[in-house]
């Protein structure tokens, strides 16, 4: 993903668009309490500069942050070019193939690594893909042998 200075508002709108299609014009608002949202995005930068690997938020009441708003969205940040991975351990491997570095022992990092060699190896399978993430708001940006130069950019 590109820095374009703009990803909180990035996070906002893609949580608008998940709450337009999980409600309909007269459907009550108790609808969204079935289904908890999540807004999720690698980077291969920091953009809150803490050096954290990820930045999770919720909303939370300013002077009493210990009061969450209770409407069941989280927005979490991956930063790839983390230096402290406290709170996300189960994920380095990820962020690390990310980053360009694929941990061939870990099975999950392997079998994802795989599928984007045959995706690379099938030009047709690859454009194709390319498509599908550009009519969704992402292109994937994957180098080549497998390295992740840039993560995932939208428009």
């Amino acid at each position: 993903m590109v820095n374009e200075h703009n990803l909180p508002f990035r996070m906002r709108e893609y949580q608008e668009l998940m709450d337009q299609e999980i409600l309909n014009i007269g459907d009550d608002y108790d609808k969204l309490a079935d289904y908890p949202t999540y807004v999720i995005f690698f980077c291969n930068f920091d953009y809150y500069q803490r050096g954290l690997a990820r930045y999770q938020f919720e909303f939370r009441e300013k002077w009493y942050p210990e009061i969450t708003a209770g409407d069941l969205r989280t927005m979490v940040v991956f930063n790839t070019k983390a230096q402290d991975y406290e709170h996300a351990t189960e994920i380095r491997p990820f962020l690390d193939m990310i980053r360009g570095t694929v941990d061939t022992k870990d099975k999950f990092i392997a079998a994802v690594d795989a599928e984007v060699q045959d995706i690379l190896a099938d030009k047709q399978r690859e454009a194709r893909f390319m498509k599908e993430q550009n009519g969704a708001g992402n292109c994937a940006r994957v180098g080549k042998q497998g390295k992740y130069k840039n993560g995932i950019k939208t428009h």
